[in-house]
């Protein structure tokens, strides 16, 4: 099992850590991890570990509908 610390960032946090790439750069992200997941189950682990991060940084823009 993979083990992954957690932690709480603030508004202004997430939003320079969402700037490091683009849209389009953070889709082909999301992409790879998708592909990636079908390497094996540490793989898979490592991918919903990956993408439950991506969602906590983004969820705040679903709520928005952005």
């Amino acid at each position: 099992m993979i083990k992954t610390q957690t932690r709480d960032f603030s508004y202004d946090q997430k939003e320079t850590i969402k700037s490091f790439f683009t849209n389009d750069e953070w889709d082909a992200i999301d992409s790879a991890m998708q592909d990636f997941q079908d390497y094996g189950e540490s793989e898979s682990e490592l991918t919903d570990s990956v993408g439950r991060k991506i969602y906590e940084l983004f969820k705040g823009d679903i709520r928005r509908g952005q």
